[in-house]
């Protein structure tokens, strides 16, 4: 997270966007149940939630995130995978 994030959410500083994402798709993901309503505007944040997003074949995942740290982006992470079936998202805390 950037710096004073959470705690500018937590005092409901949040883009209009984020609850109209929440609004548009929320139905298809499955968040943890204490998941706190802040680190969901965060999660849906159109500024945050994609934009640097890369997607792959997951047995070429490695290669691209060791490039990406040597390029000097060492908070790269792989941070989950596609399956076959109904469009969903499953958030793990």
């Amino acid at each position: 997270l950037l710096a004073n994030a959470a705690s500018l959410a937590r005092q409901r500083f949040i883009t209009g966007a984020s609850a109209r994402n929440w609004a548009s798709y929320g139905e298809a993901i499955v968040l943890p149940r204490d998941f706190p309503e802040w680190q969901r505007d965060i999660l849906t944040d159109p500024q945050t939630s994609g934009g640097l997003l890369i997607a792959c074949a997951p047995d070429l995942a490695a290669g691209i995130l060791r490039t990406i740290t040597d390029a000097g982006y060492p908070h790269a992470r792989v941070i989950g995978h596609a399956e076959v079936g109904v469009p969903s998202i499953t958030v793990r805390a």
